[in-house]
């Protein structure tokens, strides 16, 4: 690092310059590769499945009626591709009928038929298609492809790509060495920082600069509209996630925290299961219709303060809509767990509702289920509500839990 300190702005830029583009080209070439390699394996993929099923096609009469010649004379015609090594045609019972194998090939056809479909096996492509008569699978024929083309194409392209890459280096060195005027570090401190934030998409990351001049006053500006860009979207996303007159988590987070517990129960990397709690508050539309949504506003808050404050460690409330109210609990091991959230819930909700003009008593009818191995978000939803119904069955005011029937 003291080395470079003392070297000359010239040569900073230009060992900056093929550092960055030696990596981005490393990468873009890699990339390439790769995917040309992956897309050429699928081509010929495709192809040789085609191939296969066109002579399976051509040898079910041969098969039917036992004539290895021809069956031979159709798999023969495969071997004009260089490439293909052996095809082989098993009867239905999985016994070699007939083979073509290409000159010096070392491969030999197997005792049995792999089942239908493409595998890549060391340097060959194997191809597994059925032979089909009158709806009747009658036998199999595989064929075996030598991935030699392939490997010669990679290293092909390898050398190419290489050539250009030194080529690129050595444009950049040119065009760097061309270059002699001062580049400010807190130029390249604020371009870091942009990076981050562009590609991180960190806003609480900031720019530092001792200038007082231009540069400082762009880093200053550039600072402070980070910090404008970091209090908007916390607004919105509180605005996403968070339901304003409540300020409790609303249906999207509702959502899609249940997947992400759900998929940790399901793959056992929770400790329990997930349990669900519908919260229903009785008689509501009557408080809104007879005291103004303005009284109702207010009881819905109350009701979501005295839901929180019912809350175990391992439990969260939700808003969904209207006075539909939930809760996520996890780590659940027996029915209990989630029965005494229920009753702190209910117990919570026993003091009457106090407003400038009077009181008003509250109550819910609450309906409860809990996670098994076969739920997701839509099931375990339907068996909550189910319990709900339950609940306003058995006259308002309680808890029911879903249970088959």
């Amino acid at each position: 690092m003291f080395r470079f300190r003392k070297l000359s702005i010239k040569y900073k830029l230009m060992l900056v310059v093929i550092l960055t583009t030696s990596l981005a080209l490393v990468i873009s070439v890699a990339s390439m590769v790769v995917y040309d390699r992956e897309k050429q394996r699928e081509i010929l993929s495709e192809e040789m499945t085609v191939l296969t099923q066109v002579i399976a096609s051509r040898s079910a009469a041969a098969l039917s009626f036992n004539d290895v010649t021809r069956a031979t004379e159709n798999l023969a015609a495969l071997l004009f591709r260089r490439s293909i090594v052996s095809a082989c045609m098993y009867s239905a019972p999985g016994h070699l009928f007939a083979k073509a194998l290409a000159a010096g090939a070392p491969s030999q056809c197997e005792a049995r038929p792999r089942p239908e479909g493409r595998y890549f096996d060391g340097g060959y492509l194997m191809v597994s298609q059925p032979v089909v008569l009158n709806r009747q699978r009658i036998g199999t024929v595989v064929v075996r492809t030598d991935l030699s083309d392939l490997d010669r194409r990679l290293a092909n392209q390898v050398i190419a790509n290489a050539l250009i890459l030194i080529l690129a280096l050595f444009a950049a060195l040119l065009l760097t060495s061309r270059l002699q005027r001062m580049i400010y570090e807190p130029i390249v401190r604020l371009g870091e920082v942009a990076h981050r934030v562009t590609f991180d998409g960190n806003y609480s990351t900031r720019a530092s600069t001792t200038n007082e001049d231009e540069i400082g006053e762009t880093v200053h500006a550039f600072n402070a509209m980070l910090t404008r860009i970091e209090q908007d979207k916390k607004q919105l996303t509180a605005i996403a996630y968070y339901d304003t007159l409540t300020m409790l988590p609303n249906r999207r987070s509702f959502t899609e925290r249940l997947e992400k517990l759900l998929e940790d129960a399901n793959s056992g990397q929770s400790r329990g299961r997930v349990g669900i709690i519908f919260v229903d508050l009785d008689r509501f539309k009557q408080v809104n219709d007879t005291l103004g949504h303005d009284v109702g506003d207010l009881f819905l808050q109350s009701c979501a303060r005295r839901l929180e404050s019912a809350m175990p460690t391992t439990g969260t409330a939700f808003r969904l809509a209207g006075d539909e109210f939930t809760v996520l609990q996890t780590d659940i091991v027996r029915e209990e767990d989630l029965a005494a959230t229920a009753r702190r819930i209910l117990e919570n909700f026993e003091p009457p509702f106090s407003w400038p003009g009077g009181e008003l008593n509250m109550s819910a009818s609450i309906g409860g289920a809990i996670s098994e191995s076969s739920d997701d978000v839509s099931s375990l939803l339907k068996k909550a509500d189910l319990a709900v119904y339950r609940a306003k069955d058995e006259g308002r005011n309680n808890y029911q839990f879903f249970a088959r029937t």
